[in-house]
């Protein structure tokens, strides 16, 4: 089991392209036949303050026939990353690497680390005993905490992603909406986070040498479509990955206030104001602070929710008053209700107040007298997730509720990598 992380910088790269460029020298050797499964892309916890960019890291189960072809492929990894990175800024890049004979006998405090990773801040020193209890090589620098977190990816749900790359050197293409909207269409709900309007979101637009990524829960429409816009788009390659996107894996359900970390509230909401950027304030009734950025789009929907009971997740960013970033929001109890006046008990017509004395008149027959109003509640129970383009990588999309687990199932393409 071989990991990598923090192979990208500001300026370039990307972790996805090293372990690509890893894969296909395994193809021009001829050795594809001994990947385990495919791939595994695993994006760690997104607050973390010392990511570069995506905070994704890779890796890929090898089945060797000793320990020293374990070594010749750490070897052959390494000398990829010392051609292909520049270390720069934030970037420290590491390997993990572990020799096992049984991989249903993952070592549990490996799959420990993976979800602490994923939920919160892991220090290297934490990484290098971790790796010392579960025999596992740490090689680099802080990208092997990363690295070593992907080899206990066991996932209980995931998602695949087709990722096709282009020339370094060239200009991104712009990828027709069209296109994307055709396929969108045709692969539903395997694929999701296509496109939205005429918003194209499978395109990245950093500096790394990604042309698209289509993700879904099935690896077959995911080829289908990633095929057919890499060859029209002129990609160098691609290859499918399986992921942790998309499963709410950084959810720790925990309501503690902790920097860094995503956490679940429950509480009344008690104020939502705005300030001149279009953010949201929130105050909820055990007077924790919550912020919803404006390009999120629930601005309306919080304002109606006030005096309801909700369920707010998101992370915690270390200001003086450690507010919580939302990601999304829930009602539980919908505190409004609608008072309508009743139907006239003679003629069924419909019934208008006259005044202070409280008597209703109906409007058709005229008949008047003191009745008891109707009260309705509004059972507007409603979720709250940001528009489509201001997803999370990890965040769970309304089109994946359903489909969990169901990645698990899928045998694995005869081509995924090209």
């Amino acid at each position: 089991m071989i990991g990598i992380d923090d192979t990208d910088w500001e300026g370039g790269g990307c972790t996805t392209y090293v372990m690509y460029s890893f894969i296909k020298y395994l193809v021009r050797e001829n050795l594809t036949r001994s990947v385990i499964g495919l791939p595994r892309l695993t994006r760690l916890n997104p607050y973390v303050p010392f990511k570069t960019r995506g905070n994704a890291s890779l890796s890929v189960i090898i089945y060797v026939e000793s320990e020293d072809d374990a070594k010749d492929h750490v070897e052959l990894m390494e000398s990829l990353i010392n051609q292909m990175v520049k270390r720069v800024g934030k970037t420290s890049p590491g390997i993990a690497y572990l020799v096992i004979r049984n991989m249903l006998k993952v070592d549990e405090r490996l799959t420990w680390f993976y979800r602490k990773s994923v939920r919160d801040i892991v220090t290297l020193d934490l990484a290098r005993k971790v790796a010392s209890k579960v025999n596992a090589k740490l090689m680099g620098g802080r990208g092997t905490i990363g690295a070593l977190a992907s080899l206990g990816f066991i996932p209980i749900d995931a998602t695949y992603e087709f990722i096709a790359y282009r020339p370094e050197d060239e200009d991104r293409p712009m990828i027709n909406p069209i296109d994307v909207k055709h396929w969108d269409h045709t692969t539903r709900p395997f694929t999701f986070l296509n496109i939205n309007e005429d918003q194209v979101l499978i395109e990245p637009h950093g500096p790394d040498p990604v042309l698209f990524g289509v993700r879904g829960d099935s690896p077959y429409h995911v080829l289908a479509m990633g095929n057919y816009l890499a060859n029209k788009y002129n990609a160098i390659g691609w290859i499918i990955y399986v992921t942790n996107q998309g499963t709410n894996d950084h959810r720790s359900r925990a309501s503690e206030y902790i920097p860094y970390r995503n956490v679940d509230l429950i509480g009344i909401l008690m104020n939502a104001v705005f300030d001149d950027k279009g953010h949201v304030h929130l105050t909820l009734d055990d007077a924790h602070k919550a912020i919803a950025y404006r390009h999120l789009g629930v601005s309306k929907e919080l304002a109606n929710c006030v005096g309801c009971m909700v369920e707010a997740w998101g992370g915690v960013k270390p200001n003086e008053k450690l507010d919580l970033y939302i990601e999304g929001m829930r009602v539980l109890h919908d505190r409004y209700v609608e008072v309508r006046n009743p139907r006239c008990p003679r003629c069924g017509g419909p019934m208008e107040s006259m005044g202070r004395s409280g008597l209703l008149r109906c409007k058709r027959c005229g008949f008047e007298g003191k009745l008891p109003r109707i009260i309705i509640p509004r059972n507007n129970w409603f979720l709250i997730n940001p528009k489509a383009s201001e997803y999370r990588h990890l965040m769970k999309p309304n089109e994946r509720v359903g489909l969990e687990g169901l990645a698990l199932y899928m045998p694995k393409p005869y081509l995924w990598v090209y």
